[in-house]
């Protein structure tokens, strides 16, 4: 029988699809002890607020965050960069509200002199999450979140058609050409695994962009952004080398598990400066595939785990939220070991407050 029509009807259908998605989340591994660890994705190309930036939807939105987070958001000329802004704030205020279970307007979110967001107050129960932190990524088709109760984190999402973006006579670069163009970004043993990846320049791409989200999710847990060079960084996805999964607690000094886990999740090593940096840890997974006329092919985003000494905090404040930085060996191996979920496809209408969903719907919201 044909679906039913209309807005609802098809976004309902669609919302359906992203239930069974969230429940094959659940069944495969994305349930997690602590309620602090979170990993969240908005796809914003399936969102289309009726009146853009100007309509009812989108202003309902605009009014759930603080007035310099509004002008932020409308600061950006094109509208596909005004809903990833907004998503992205939205995100990390409905993570924040979570964890701590602070009413929404509560919350306040401040960044550090680099830029790097964190929640300043009302702080989460210790015992929970000592150290409560997220970080936010959004290129392509989504926006995501990933917070951690104990370690530094940081996400990024890399998506596909950015590398190698057609030029003006239509011609796709090749992968040379885009290695020429990226030869300050990667490592000789980087540069190989891109070249001796099997397959066409898709799957070339494909592996260019896991080392790419890697590099971001590192400088982004560090909060050095672009200060960092981003070849001092050598990562080695689990399929790259040595491959097998251990089990058990490590000693901090040695080294972290490789190999897939459940929910499709893969791990990397990293070496920073030559030396092996064995108290990090970083989880790949891949989302969404994009059609052709948009690079085709799939989104990679990686969460990084990483101890606080490793991260710039220039004025202080992100540090001061840290409640817990003392570890034995045995008790970080635990901390940065633990289970790292699988990303959950969420809706826009799971950011808003649940005691404002029926005005965000009469904004012309869709609640499911």
């Amino acid at each position: 029988y044909p679906p039913p029509r209309g807005r609802a009807g098809w976004r309902g259908i669609e919302r359906r699809a992203m239930a069974d998605e969230r429940d094959s989340d659940a069944a495969s591994g994305s349930a997690t002890d602590n309620p602090a660890r979170l990993r969240w994705a908005v796809n914003t190309e399936r969102w289309s607020p009726s009146g853009d930036h100007e309509g009812a939807e989108f202003r309902f939105l605009l009014s759930l965050l603080p007035q310099h987070e509004r002008e932020e958001c409308l600061k950006f000329v094109h509208m596909p960069d005004k809903k990833r802004a907004l998503v992205s704030r939205l995100l990390q205020r409905a993570a924040c509200a979570r964890v701590t279970s602070a009413p929404h307007a509560s919350i306040e979110i401040r960044r550090t002199k680099g830029r790097k967001p964190f929640l300043a107050s009302p702080l989460p129960d210790p015992a929970l999450a000592p150290n409560f932190n997220f970080n936010v990524s959004h290129e392509g088709d989504f926006v995501v979140l990933a917070s951690e109760p104990v370690a530094v984190c940081g996400v990024d999402v890399a998506a596909p058609g950015q590398a190698r973006r057609r030029r003006r006579d239509g011609r796709k670069p090749s992968i040379d050409e885009m290695l020429k163009v990226f030869a300050n970004v990667l490592t000789p043993n980087e540069r190989a695994a891109v070249e001796n990846a099997a397959g066409d320049d898709e799957a070339k791409e494909d592996v260019f962009r896991r080392h790419w989200s890697l590099k971001e999710a590192l400088v982004k847990a560090m909060g050095v952004g672009l200060a960092m060079e981003l070849n001092r960084a050598d990562f080695e996805c689990e399929d790259e080398g040595a491959s097998g999964v251990s089990s058990g607690v490590r000693r901090a000094g040695s080294a972290p598990p490789r190999g897939c886990l459940p929910g499709g999740v893969e791990t990397a090593t990293l070496r920073l400066d030559g030396e092996p940096k064995t108290r990090w840890r970083f989880f790949m997974q891949p989302l969404g595939v994009r059609g052709s006329e948009n690079g085709g092919g799939r989104h990679w985003v990686t969460v990084s785990r990483g101890p606080f000494e490793d991260v710039t905090d220039a004025n202080g404040e992100f540090s001061a939220t840290w409640r817990r930085v003392d570890f034995t060996d045995e008790e970080w191996a635990e901390a940065v070991d633990a289970p790292s979920p699988p990303f959950s496809t969420i809706t826009v209408s799971d950011l808003v407050p649940e005691h404002l969903r029926g005005d965000f719907e009469e904004a012309g919201g869709d609640v499911f």
